[in-house]
């Protein structure tokens, strides 16, 4: 039976439940967590919906599958996870999370094997189709066309799988970015004060601490400081590779009482990958919530 969206699959729909579910219980853990336990099961989670979105979308079973499989490898990831977290946490109850989990998991087995078994049947009947024989001269063009794509296959296989490990790299390093841009917004939004140390963004968060964004280009990370750019930490990922970072600071008109806006632009790879081949731009405006 065709299904017209993905939204009508139902382990999407739980998976989604999933996702919101682990974004609930991670606001309990500890603030130390937030780039530990929280950003991972929280990547986890997200992986699961969205590559059976993006893999209902692409052509072919083949690549379906594909997809699919990664959602069940995050899966394995996020249930690795729980397991650790509950041991440490045990006063944060986990139980809504473990029993979506499994049902997703479930769903994501059996939809696997239907595909698979599909695609079997499918090849099943291609190979019946082409038990009808040759002539001699189909034969020789067949084995001539198998010898030149076979040549042209060998010629390329090792750039193919370069690409296809740097395209993989580069989206997990692009997720982990977004993660890190989305904590960086949370906590402008409470701050004030916001000065430009040179290329650097200066503030004053919501607990009162003196923070700095601060790009080291030596080693390609996004620190952040606390004690006024005294001691930087990093902020992203040990897998991101941040070529570029600009803040730009618009303080409003003092004539009218609108508040700071921010705007972040990021040129971010991955590790061990080429910059020149491989980037992603990404960019956020942020206003704080007070006047400065």
């Amino acid at each position: 039976m065709y299904i017209e969206s993905y939204k009508k699959f139902i382990v999407w729909q739980r998976s989604m439940e999933l996702a919101k579910e682990i974004y609930g219980v991670t606001e309990k853990l500890p603030g130390h967590e937030l780039y530990a336990f929280v950003s991972q099961m929280r990547r986890a989670a997200i992986s699961i919906p969205s590559n059976i979105a993006e893999g209902y979308k692409r052509s072919g079973i083949g690549e379906f599958l594909h997809f699919l499989s990664i959602a069940d490898a995050s899966a394995a990831e996020l249930e690795t996870q729980l397991l650790l977290v509950k041991d440490i946490y045990r006063k944060i109850d986990f139980t809504k999370c473990e029993e979506l989990l499994l049902e997703v998991q479930k769903m994501l087995i059996v939809m696997i094997k239907k595909l698979r078994d599909k695609k079997s049947l499918n090849a099943q009947r291609l190979t019946l189709n082409a038990r009808k024989g040759f002539t001699l001269v189909e034969l020789l063009v067949t084995m001539t066309l198998f010898l030149v794509v076979v040549s042209i296959a060998t010629s390329v296989f090792i750039s193919t799988l370069r690409t296809q490990r740097e395209t993989v790299a580069l989206i997990a390093a692009n997720s982990n970015a977004s993660l890190t841009l989305e904590q960086m917004s949370r906590e402008i939004r409470t701050g004030t004060g916001f000065v430009m140390k040179g290329s650097d963004l200066a503030f004053t968060n919501a607990k009162s601490e003196s923070v700095e964004y601060h790009l080291d280009s030596g080693t390609h990370t996004l620190q952040r400081s606390t004690d006024g750019g005294a001691t930087f930490l990093p902020l992203t990922a040990d897998n991101v590779s941040v070529q570029r970072a600009t803040f730009r600071l618009w303080n409003g008109d003092p004539a009218v009482p609108y508040p700071p806006r921010i705007t972040i632009a990021l040129g971010v790879g991955a590790v061990g990958v080429p910059f020149t081949t491989s980037v992603a731009n990404l960019e956020v405006s942020v206003s704080a919530r007070s006047l400065q």
